[in-house]
């Protein structure tokens, strides 16, 4: 942020034109004081406060934006202006003069209320359609928040005709110019409407806004990956409390933090929740274990599988095979000493890639490409053993059992790029017969129903540490159970563990129980809120800035620890966690102390993990 002063007020919201460097910019007002009541401190600064030549400001932005955007900032432990930098527009700024300004809200009549939906994908986008008329009849607009742009597509499927006049979609892929046209009809439009975008268009200032959708609430894109590491859904929660709009969470399955909060009266049921997700199709939970054989080889594809995979091809069907990993075989140890390989840049362990002579190992966090007849860095030896089952690993099985048939794969290797990744959907969908093998990437990209799915390879995610992975888990599970029209298969060498039976009979309730259960238990969100601090670095500096950080957090409990890949491209990554009660959170003392650290600590409030 930066401060300039004007002989003309401006109010913190408005857009007002600056000087930076050799040419002026659109700039969002932060904060706006008297030059009077300031006076000491604009003679003590230390740089030079530039002069704003026109003064004149114009209200982009709603007040009622404008405060939620404060609170997320004190949620997050950031600043204003981060908190705005993530939720407005670059380009609104640029051209704020070709945009109108925001009108005042108009007050409902009635209070408002936060509900949660969890209903199939059909059934939910059935009272989203039925709402929406209801407030369209009430001259109320809609916000449906979405997590990422596939969303997006998603959701405007299930629009029936009558309402796409109305309905205008923003996202990150559009243009500048394209942003701006749909931002201008959008707050000009007469009729009501539904806008359907991601979190950055939050601040879209349309003034009869009756209703905020947060769909797909189970989704991790809702969290940044970069600080403030904002989450939308608590956005979109303040937004409709600042405006006295209605709010709701939905999605097939919510988070066991947001079905908790109903149970506890902080959310109303819109309607009941289903506590069973159902399918058409067969299932069928596979142990993997009892194929063994004397060279003991590890089989990848189980007959149930294979014979699918046929029946697949003679029906000219689709079938869907899910790797939870890329790459050959996701870890290699070696026989002799037992150590893992892991890239020496990161602490990551090495993925095996490629075909017979092509092959190499790569480190998935950084890209860095290791020769295949690599040696332990340990004790030198050749015998080094692939573990696990990878996608690549899985396609090549496909390609040897079935030579005729088109396999397909679906990850960050084969598509680099969206474009790419589309392209090699929509040429399974248009190829009868095929196989596609994907990871969570090609999740994304299933926007319609297949004849047959199959989990390939979930097993080596029991191995991560972190306490929302059996959510993760069942979250895949009940994916591709509901996207299988026919049959679902589900290998695994765990067939004892809970979650992998209950969510092949997509029985949240049991899921929930015992989910929630052991949350109470460990002291997990939703009974704390944890505040995870990373910094990295050389390793000796990294430890030196977590001694000074215990220093600057004295009166907390600070836990410090490695990260889970300790190394990322040469750096060292070190966390410190604090647990707070839920209702502790924010802390005025701790909020002050965590904004006055130097910006080389990362600090992350309610991260998706802790590792």
């Amino acid at each position: 942020m930066l401060s300039y002063w004007s002989p003309a007020e401006a109010r913190p919201g408005s857009v007002i034109r600056v000087p930076l460097r050799k040419r002026t910019v659109g700039a969002l007002v932060v904060e706006s004081v008297s030059a009077a009541e300031s006076k000491s401190e604009i003679k003590s600064a230390d740089f030079e406060i530039k002069k704003i030549a026109n003064p004149h400001a114009k209200a982009l932005l709603s007040a009622e934006f404008f405060a939620a955007a404060e609170e997320s900032a004190r949620f997050h432990a950031g600043s204003v202006g981060s908190v705005l930098f993530d939720l407005v527009p670059s380009a609104m700024l640029s051209d704020y003069e070709k945009l109108p300004e925001a009108k005042p809200r108009i007050k409902r009549g009635k209070a408002r209320e936060s509900f949660v939906l969890q209903k199939s994908d059909d059934d939910r986008y059935g009272h989203y359609k039925s709402l929406i008329r209801e407030r369209f009849a009430r001259k109320e607009s809609v916000f449906m928040a979405m997590p990422s742009a596939e969303d997006i597509k998603k959701a405007c499927s299930y629009f029936e005709k009558g309402i796409e006049p109305y309905t205008y979609i923003f996202h990150g892929g559009l243009t500048k110019s394209e942003s701006l046209k749909r931002w201008k009809s959008a707050l000009e439009d007469p009729h009501p409407i539904v806008i359907v975008a991601t979190p950055s268009f939050f601040s879209l200032p349309r003034h009869d806004i009756g209703l905020v959708i947060a769909e797909r609430e189970s989704s991790r894109s809702w969290k940044s990956q970069s600080r403030p590491f904002i989450d939308g859904r608590y956005v979109a929660e303040r937004l409709a409390e600042k405006t006295g709009a209605d709010l709701i969470f939905g999605d097939s399955c919510l988070r066991v933090e947001t079905i908790w909060r109903q149970e506890e009266g902080e959310l109303v049921e819109y309607a009941p929740l289903a506590m069973r997700s159902l399918s058409t199709a067969r299932n069928l939970l596979v142990d993997m274990k009892r194929y063994k054989n004397p060279a003991h080889q590890i089989r990848i594809v189980s007959d149930e599988l294979a014979q699918l995979a046929k029946k697949t091809k003679e029906e000219s069907g689709l079938l869907f095979v899910f790797a939870g990993r890329k790459g050959l075989a996701p870890q290699t140890i070696c026989s002799d000493c037992e150590t893992t390989l892991v890239c020496d840049r990161c602490s990551a362990p090495l993925v095996l890639h490629g075909k017979d002579e092509r092959r190499f190992f790569l480190c998935n966090r950084c890209g860095k490409r290791f020769d295949a007849h690599t040696t332990c860095r340990e004790c030198g030896s050749w015998r080094l053993a692939a573990l696990g089952i990878g996608a690549e690993r899985l396609e090549e099985e496909f390609l040897s059992l079935f030579p005729d048939s088109t396999v397909l794969r679906l990850d960050k290797i084969s598509a680099p790029t969206h474009k790419k990744a589309l392209e090699i959907v929509e040429r399974w969908y248009d190829s009868p017969g095929s196989i596609l093998v994907g990871t969570e990437l090609a999740l994304l990209y299933l926007d319609r129903p297949v004849d047959n799915a199959a989990i390939g390879s979930l097993d080596a995610l029991f191995s991560i540490p972190d306490f929302r992975i059996n959510e993760k888990i069942f979250s895949i599970i009940l994916k591709l159970r509901s996207i299988a029209q026919k049959e679902f298969i589900l290998q695994t060498r765990n067939p004892d563990a809970p979650v992998l039976a209950q969510g092949a009979k997509g029985n949240i309730i049991d899921f929930y129980r015992e989910e929630i259960e052991g949350r109470k238990q460990f002291g997990f969100p939703p009974f704390a809120t944890f505040v995870k601090i990373s910094y990295s670095g050389k390793k000796d500096d990294v430890l030196e800035a977590m001694e000074r950080l215990k220093v600057s957090l004295a009166g907390w409990q600070v836990d410090v620890f490695p990260a889970f890949i300790a190394t990322v491209k040469n750096e060292f990554v070190m966390h410190a966690l604090i647990k707070l009660k839920r209702t502790e959170w924010p802390h005025a003392e701790l909020l002050d102390r965590l904004r006055g650290l130097s910006p080389s600590y990362a600090v992350n409030v309610d991260p998706e993990s802790i590792l």
